[in-house]
């Protein structure tokens, strides 16, 4: 029987080997600066998109290894989006996984410059991915595509406009660009790293939107049982729907995330079971 368990601690374990190596350190980098960027990468995490990052690799019959370096890019320019959420001008969190926030630890302009550091450094990492040249390029233009204007940062930004008018449309470009875009991307990125065919592109592609769409629906719900009234976020699909009916949609996007992986040749148990381990979290 497969261990999902087992599988998410061993290739956080690897993620993380190669990931703390590519941070910056003095002299080269102005020790404080250094040491917020540290701060913001190792603060904990599931690692859940590099990982994804490897098992798209996998299922498409490559070798997980070679998408080590993409991997490393996405966790580093997620780890951006949340220095940057955190601040006093967007989320104002002062936690963040149980430890202090950039800017509550380093103040708020060395946040913002770890952030711009941490995305920079994202497509550092990409060019000195060992594969041919060309393949170097749809990788570095994945990571942009999902990240930019119409990508997360477009997300966030009608997330903050939009925050107190919650509409299915709102609720859908939200979830659409600053959470499943970058899952897509991360699946895209490892397929591409391990030279899949156009076709298992897609198919990874189309896993990774659908297993966002869910990964967001179940956090709303998760923070909605954990919050009082006065405190559940006010952009958040139970705005717009039932708990039931937003269960419902968790386990329909989870299924057509499941059904988009039948083509595949390679193994994809790992990403079959990451989403129902997600799901199972609110059934």
């Amino acid at each position: 029987m497969f261990d999902i368990s087992l599988y998410l601690k061993d290739k956080k374990a690897e993620v993380e080997n190669v990931l703390f190596k590519q941070l910056p350190s003095a002299p080269d980098c102005p020790e404080l600066l250094s040491e917020a960027i540290a701060h913001a990468v190792k603060s904990g995490g599931k690692r859940l998109r590099p990982i994804l990052c490897l098992a798209a690799a996998e299922a498409t019959g490559g070798r997980w290894k070679d998408a080590l370096l993409p991997a490393c890019a996405v966790e580093i320019l997620h780890t951006y989006t949340l220095v940057h959420d955190d601040l006093p001008c967007m989320d104002n969190d002062l936690l963040r996984r149980g430890v202090p926030t950039v800017h509550a630890r380093y103040g708020e302009a060395l946040a913002v410059l770890t952030g711009d550091a941490l995305l920079t450094l994202a497509f550092e990492i990409l060019t000195q991915t060992p594969l041919e040249g060309t393949i170097t390029t749809r990788l570095v233009s994945e990571l942009c595509k999902a990240s930019g204007a119409t990508g997360v940062i477009g997300g966030q930004v009608k997330d903050i406009l939009l925050a107190g008018k919650p509409s299915p449309e709102v609720i859908h470009y939200v979830f659409e660009h600053k959470t499943a875009d970058l899952f897509r991307a991360a699946l895209r990125m490892g397929s591409i790293a391990a030279e899949a065919s156009d076709e298992a592109v897609e198919s990874l592609s189309a896993y990774g939107g659908h297993l966002g769409f869910a990964f967001q629906i179940i956090d709303d719900i998760l923070d909605a049982d954990q919050a009082t009234e006065d405190e559940k976020p006010e952009l958040s699909c139970l705005a717009i729907m039932s708990l039931t009916d937003a269960r419902i949609w968790a386990s329909e996007h989870t299924r057509m995330a499941t059904k988009a992986l039948e083509n595949l040749v390679g193994d994809t148990t790992p990403l079959k079971a990451m989403a129902d381990m997600m799901l199972e979290r609110i059934i």
